[in-house]
């Protein structure tokens, strides 16, 4: 029988895929691929270098493995790549509260940009928004998991929730493991490790960050970066101490995103609600702006 990883964790970006990760890494039955993102799925440098290029980033020796690479769930692509390849492998995904998860993309790359969350005003985030929609583009989740849903058997596809993170951490690390086909009874350390924090950057980390990019712009030690990433997590640890335990502003999203905006994941959730086999989680339409609120008046968006 030819190998295949048992899931492949596609996304959402900024949706607890790194806790997820953990949790499953921690599991003495499960070996998680090293580094975690791997993008094979969706960069064609990566795709085009194979499966054995793909397989090497995998323990040889797990009962269990798998990977996780939140940018799968933007490539409309990858839904047919991976069954393409690995047509028995599981769908892991990760949803957030999608007007949440746009804002924590967005203090995210504050936090790149400009140095700081905590005192961040609209207009620098609204900046960023003119820039790119990949914003509201990610939190697109109808859009995003259609493709999987036309290739992959619902039952093939495992959809978890960021909001039983914090809820109740324990429960959706033993789901986790059921989903993956080992002993949900083992009990993770880290299960209740706080996950996706808007923080601020120490004034090295931007230049840290700005030399780890020219590195990797440079052939020669473009290789030896590549090699770290996949085999360490150095490059993570780095990030975490150069971070300020600093809160984000108090910023809503109607203060930086559009009503049409809003209005389209509204519509999009609306879709999401008829795709999957499961309610969704019954405060998300409660839960976010002015606009928000008015969009789902007018969209007809209804609680679980």
């Amino acid at each position: 029988m030819s190998w295949s990883p048992s899931f492949i964790g596609i996304g959402a970006e900024k949706s607890a895929t790194t806790w997820a990760w953990t949790i499953l890494n921690e599991h003495p039955s499960v070996r998680m691929s090293q580094p975690k993102e791997l993008n094979f799925f969706n960069l064609d440098e990566n795709f085009g270098r194979g499966e054995s290029w793909y397989r090497q980033h995998f323990a040889t020796d797990a009962k269990c493995s798998g990977e996780i690479s939140p940018l799968y769930m933007d490539d409309p692509r990858v839904a047919e790549r991976i069954r393409s390849v690995y047509p028995d492998s599981k769908i892991l995904v990760m949803l957030r509260n999608p007007f949440d998860r746009a804002m924590s993309h967005l203090f995210h790359d504050a936090s790149v940009h400009y140095g700081k969350v905590a005192t961040v005003v609209p207009e620098q985030l609204q900046a960023l928004v003119d820039k790119d929609d990949k914003y509201i583009r990610r939190s697109r989740y109808h859009a995003a998991l259609a493709p999987f849903f036309d290739v992959f058997p619902a039952n093939q596809i495992g959809v978890f929730y960021f909001d039983e993170v914090k809820s109740d951490g324990l429960n959706l690390s033993r789901r986790l493991y059921e989903f993956a086909g080992v002993d949900s009874n083992f009990v993770p350390e880290q299960f209740n490790k706080k996950v996706n924090e808007s923080q601020d950057l120490r004034p090295a980390a931007k230049l840290v960050m700005g030399v780890s990019r020219a590195i990797r712009a440079f052939p020669p030690t473009h290789a030896g970066m590549q090699w770290i990433y996949r085999h360490t997590q150095l490059r993570e640890k780095v990030i975490r101490l150069l971070m300020v335990d600093r809160g984000r502003a108090e910023i809503r999203f109607d203060e930086v995103f559009s009503s049409d905006a809003a209005a389209e994941l509204v519509n999009d959730l609306n879709q999401l609600s008829e795709l999957l086999p499961s309610d969704l989680p019954a405060d998300w339409a409660h839960s976010c702006s002015h606009e928000f609120s008015a969009a789902a008046k007018s969209g007809g968006l209804i609680a679980a």
